[in-house]
């Protein structure tokens, strides 16, 4: 029927509160400024996004545990986690620009636990681009997702007419409404909680972007879904 909207979210969100020394301050995932080095702070931002979904896939699944070394979820302990994950994600001088880069650094930083993750991966060409995917194939991607319980990585080149998003940036998707004519999300960006407008980022981003999730398997095979696109991968 029209009109109806369905709200999606991981199953735990709240694993992703991270606590500060100081009591009265807490955060909602990473925050790349966490990074030690100032290349990290500038370009950190696909690491952090991955650090965020390890880490839950590790809180949620007992086999996946060694995706996260530590006790808590403090922000100097998460901090650590982010500083391992980084050799795997490391950006270029160009950030981590490609989902592909993304998605088989993550692959390679569980693979080194012991772990096979398989990645699911849309790739999101710019607005005049032939072939592009229907908006509804972003919303059926992220909705396959979230019910996996995997928060979803969203790159994002160019931040269209969505003022709350940066340009050039990661984050982490957590929670959507979707439907006919609406796909809010809410994500984890530098340790908050915000909401963005993908549907008018999608009819109004001149570049591409793409969207990431992971799955546990016994023979991982990645996938890539192009949505019929001419550019999936970056120039």
């Amino acid at each position: 029927m029209r009109g109806l909207t369905m709200e999606l979210s991981i199953s735990h969100p709240a694993l992703l509160a991270i606590s500060d020394e100081d009591p009265s301050r807490s955060f909602f995932g990473g925050a790349q400024e966490w990074y030690s080095t100032e290349w990290s702070r500038r370009a950190g931002c696909g690491p952090t996004c991955a650090s965020n979904i390890l880490a839950y896939l590790a809180l949620t699944r007992p086999a996946l545990l060694p995706l996260y070394g530590y006790e808590g979820m403090g922000r100097a302990d998460f901090a650590r986690h982010m500083e391992d994950v980084y050799p795997h994600l490391t950006p270029g001088s160009a950030g981590l620009n490609r989902v592909e880069l993304f998605s088989d650094g993550v692959v390679a930083y569980a693979g080194e636990r012991g772990i096979l993750l398989e990645p699911h991966v849309l790739a999101l060409p710019g607005r005049m681009t032939w072939g592009r995917p229907v908006v509804s194939r972003l919303a059926e991607f992220i909705k396959a997702g979230l019910t996996s319980d995997c928060p979803v990585g969203f790159l994002n080149l160019h931040r269209g007419k969505e003022k709350n998003l940066q340009s050039w940036h990661w984050v982490t998707i957590v929670g959507a409404e979707l439907g006919e004519d609406k796909l809010m999300v809410t994500v984890s960006d530098e340790g908050r909680q915000i909401e963005l407008d993908l549907r008018l980022w999608y009819q109004t981003t001149p570049m591409r972007g793409a969207l990431a999730y992971f799955t546990e398997t016994s023979a991982a095979a990645p996938q890539l879904d192009t949505g019929n696109a001419k550019d999936a991968k970056a120039p």
